[in-house]
């Protein structure tokens, strides 16, 4: 019997993005729920996140997988800290952070660096920031057609921007099996980046796919969180 699974989304988005991948495990008989993080308002931190995941994973009755995108890569990072309700990680084009790491320092460090993901954000008077339209076609749909691309981002919305600054408290992928989803056309974290983050995997998957793979080739992603939750 399958493990249940734990969908856990990046910045600027929400439990959404996960739609369809929650359909293609669905036809795998794989049951899949998600979580909206605290970060989609001004007073979401990085641990009121993972203390979301970790009540999202109590309604479970086993070990779940935990998935996280982007930003949720810290996230579950987190989240899956010393908590036996964690089965699996995966990480898919995420945030792998080492101790005393924010996402803002993988970004910086990032060694082909993307683009300036600061100058793309528009800021708000209650400390969350949105990405404009032009830069999140450009950096997170870039493989997307225009038809997958238009519904996603009329639904993206803000992010506690000081989130990206916050460090883990622990490192949940040593204590777990891992699996790194790479996205090859990735345009927020570099391939180069990737393969590090991935080195500390004990599974790495590739996907030919920008960003957001679960919109665009969810059935590749479904897959690869399957063969983790079998």
């Amino acid at each position: 019997m399958a493990k249940p699974v734990l969908l856990v989304h990046g910045a600027f988005t929400g439990s959404w993005e996960w739609d369809k991948v929650i359909a293609e495990l669905e036809q795998r008989g794989i049951r899949a729920g998600t979580v909206d993080l605290p970060s989609r308002g001004p007073d979401g931190t990085l641990e009121r996140d993972a203390q979301a995941v970790r009540d999202a994973l109590k309604a479970f009755d086993e070990p779940a997988v935990l998935v996280g995108h982007s930003y949720g890569g810290a996230v579950i990072t987190r989240a899956s800290v010393d908590n036996d309700g964690v089965a699996h990680l995966v990480y898919v084009c995420a945030a792998l952070p080492q101790a005393g790491e924010s996402v803002s320092d993988l970004l910086g460090r990032d060694p082909e660096p993307q683009g300036d993901l600061a100058a793309a954000l528009e800021p708000r008077e209650d400390g969350t920031a949105t990405l404009g339209r032009e830069a999140a076609r450009e950096t997170m749909l870039n493989d997307a057609t225009d038809e997958q691309a238009a519904p996603v981002l009329d639904k993206m919305g803000p992010h506690a921007l000081g989130t990206l600054g916050e460090t883990a408290a622990g490192l949940g992928w040593q204590q777990h099996p891992t699996t790194y989803v790479i996205a090859l056309q990735d345009k927020m974290f570099s391939v180069a980046l990737q393969h590090e983050f991935a080195s500390h995997a004990d599974t790495v998957i590739e996907v030919d796919a920008g960003h957001a793979p679960m919109l665009t080739q969810p059935a590749e992603i479904a897959e690869a969180i399957a063969a983790a939750a079998s």
